[in-house]
């Protein structure tokens, strides 16, 4: 599949909002506690003075315009970190090397703004995030378990990453 990584088009912020809450509802089954949360966020992004310091990205197939992820770059209150932010991939797509290249697009993005730690948060059961985090050099800070976003009240360990940069 030929795809491209691309900063967001105004609109597009809706995708990033309907595919948290599609993904995490239906793969993950987890409830609008998360989901909510996280469909407000590419929403209020889209809202916003722009920052230089920060984007949200797309991957989009090149034949077929669709839109198959996405990834967000955030300032903090602290502005040598960065958060990394929104990371998704399509079922569909994934396996084709999408989540390594929003990846990097973030990291290549963190390092040129002069961000020195990237942050992010995660959970346990994403388990090809957490592996793909891992191989990027981010390592685990802290953990603690969430029985909050479960519809089916099941207990998971959310992770706090953290990545030194230049």
């Amino acid at each position: 599949m030929k795809f491209s990584i691309r900063p967001y088009r105004k609109g597009e912020e809706r995708y990033v909002a309907e595919a948290h809450r599609r993904v995490y509802s239906d793969e993950y089954r987890w409830n609008s506690v998360f989901t909510d949360y996280a469909m407000s966020i590419p929403l209020q992004f889209a809202e916003k003075e722009p920052d230089s310091r920060e984007e949200m990205w797309v991957a989009e197939n090149e034949d077929t315009a669709e839109l198959l992820g996405s990834v967000m770059l955030c300032s903090t209150e602290d502005p040598q970190v960065g958060q990394l932010r929104l990371f998704l991939v399509e079922k569909r797509a994934r396996g084709c090397g999408i989540g390594s290249a929003l990846a990097d697009t973030v990291l290549e993005r963190a390092e040129k703004e002069g961000y020195r730690k990237l942050i992010l948060s995660t959970a346990d059961v994403l388990k090809e995030a957490v592996r793909l985090y891992r191989r990027l050099g981010f390592a685990t800070v802290r953990e603690v378990e969430n029985n909050t976003w479960s519809l089916d009240g099941e207990t998971f360990r959310e992770i706090t990453m953290e990545k030194n940069l230049l």
